[in-house]
């Protein structure tokens, strides 16, 4: 599967409006954090949140805050409007996210969850059905959110996730980050749930790192 180009990235990049300051602010969080490089691209966030207007969700969960970026993509999806969930490990993150967040227009809109994920999306079980989930957090971890999401986003709801490629260690590919047996056994197991044409209709875009796009049909 070909993966984009450094070129073709550009271009499509070229394209797009610029990112608000509020979304500037996350990525330069994210560079303070050393953690710049797993942010998404311009690209990806668009379709992102692309993805999420076309569904027209208005009651979302995010795993995996980091620096408020995403979450901002995923608002504009719902146009400003709605509920997010951001749920974030480390406190630290989310204290970035909320301030990058300071005087956005649906700032209102974000409630953070600090915490191991697998423990506060328990909590958020009351507050469901959702429409969706975007997932991006713990990579051993997709089976547990899967789960979940399973039990908790309506029939006909949307689940994405990011990095399901692992940088090729699904397809065996040897990767300068080391991802461990149990991590790629777990997405394996994630990818070909979500490839289940009983469970799920459903995508795996070929970005960078893999975004998989599934509808649940039941």
């Amino acid at each position: 599967m070909r993966t984009q180009s450094p070129a073709s990235q550009n271009y499509i990049e070229s394209m797009l409006k610029p990112e608000s300051s509020s979304k500037v602010k996350s990525r330069l969080f994210a560079e303070e954090l050393g953690l710049g490089k797993i942010s998404l691209s311009p690209s990806e966030g668009t379709l992102l949140s692309f993805l999420i207007q076309q569904h027209e969700c208005r009651k979302f969960v995010e795993i995996g805050t980091l620096t408020g970026l995403s979450a901002q993509y995923i608002l504009e999806g719902m146009n400003n409007e709605g509920k997010l969930w951001s749920l974030e490990k480390t406190e630290l993150h989310a204290e970035k996210a909320r301030e990058a967040l300071t005087g956005h227009p649906a700032s209102g809109k974000i409630n953070f969850v600090v915490g191991d994920a697998r423990v506060t999306l328990e909590t958020l079980a009351a507050e469901g059905p959702f429409d969706g989930v975007f997932i991006d957090g713990n990579k051993a971890a997709y089976g547990d959110y899967l789960a979940w999401a399973e039990k908790n986003v309506r029939r006909g709801g949307l689940i994405i996730a990011d990095n399901v490629f692992l940088s090729g260690a699904v397809w065996g590919e040897t990767t300068t980050q080391k991802f461990n047996e149990k991590q790629i056994r777990v997405m394996r197991e994630f990818n070909l749930r979500l490839a289940d044409p009983a469970l799920y209709r459903g995508v795996i875009i070929p970005t960078g790192e893999g975004l998989n796009v599934a509808v649940k049909l039941f």
